[in-house]
């Protein structure tokens, strides 16, 4: 075995002993690996409201599996705008501690912006609470032509915001990554990792963003804590209303190395080789 094929195995094994999640959308709506429930939960939600409560299952004719549509095999599909969203639980799924919060989300997304409706369309949210207080995400700006393309990362929302002005705030706003021109259309699959450290330390943390195994940027240091209720908090996806195709998510108990990110979008058949 060359020394490149030895590292390469190296970065495999390591990606399968820090995987905590994986949604294939092969077989249906389900989590294919969880170290903690698989079930897939559906909810009609408006962005900004908290997430009590859902239906087993896929519950909104605006959500669809498609066999054969996504990466590899089938997709999760937002046919068109709604406010329904898919979500997992996070407990066990999502790597948490009140003294460390670090982890990576990877997943693959086929989406023509332009047919996103509103002002603003979340593809993914890891919170217990709403995108400013707890909260990770990524977003498409609907109010820019082209959209934008955001990462927030945001802590206790008393402790960044005692005015409670949220997004109305210069304070919101320096926390954002932000990449003008994202390369996402509807005819290819763009790869997106998130990747997180240092959170909930004394030293502070961030967030870095990734397109198709390239680093864009990162979030600003965030000193204040995410302080979750760990049976309340959920990997929600196409909160919005989002319009489009996701494929392959995935959670690590860990921020990835750009070696790591460079073997996972290199997998042949997604994350379904770690497990």
């Amino acid at each position: 075995m060359s020394s490149t094929q030895a590292s390469h195995n190296d970065l495999r094994a390591a990606l399968s002993s820090a995987l905590t999640f994986h949604a294939s959308f092969d077989q249906g709506p389900d989590a294919d690996f969880a170290l903690g429930d698989k079930g897939a939960y559906s909810v009609e939600i408006p962005m900004g409201a908290i997430v009590t409560d859902g239906a087993r299952g896929i519950s909104d004719d605006s959500i669809a599996i498609m066999p054969g549509q996504g990466k590899y095999g089938g997709a999760l599909a937002f046919t068109r705008p709604s406010n329904a969203i898919l979500f997992y639980k996070a407990a066990q799924n999502v790597a948490y501690s009140p003294e460390l919060l670090q982890g990576s989300a990877s997943f693959w997304m086929r989406v023509d912006p332009t047919e996103i409706g509103g002002q603003y369309a979340d593809p993914f949210q890891l919170t217990d609470k709403i995108y400013s207080d707890d909260c990770i995400w990524i977003d498409f700006t609907k109010n820019d032509t082209p959209s934008d393309f955001r990462l927030g990362v945001f802590g206790e929302r008393k402790t960044w915001d005692p005015s409670n002005m949220q997004a109305f705030s210069k304070e919101f706003y320096w926390r954002l990554a932000k990449v003008t021109e994202p390369p996402f259309a509807k005819d290819r699959w763009t790869h997106v990792v998130v990747a997180w450290a240092g959170i909930n330390t004394s030293a502070g943390g961030r967030a870095r963003l990734y397109f198709d195994a390239e680093y864009q940027e990162a979030s600003s240091l965030i000193r204040e804590k995410f302080n979750w209720e760990v049976g309340k908090a959920t990997i929600r996806l196409g909160t919005g209303p989002f319009v489009g195709l996701m494929d392959d998510v995935a959670l690590f108990n860990r921020a990835l190395t750009s070696d790591e990110i460079r073997t996972l979008f290199e997998l042949q058949s997604g994350v379904s080789e770690l497990h």
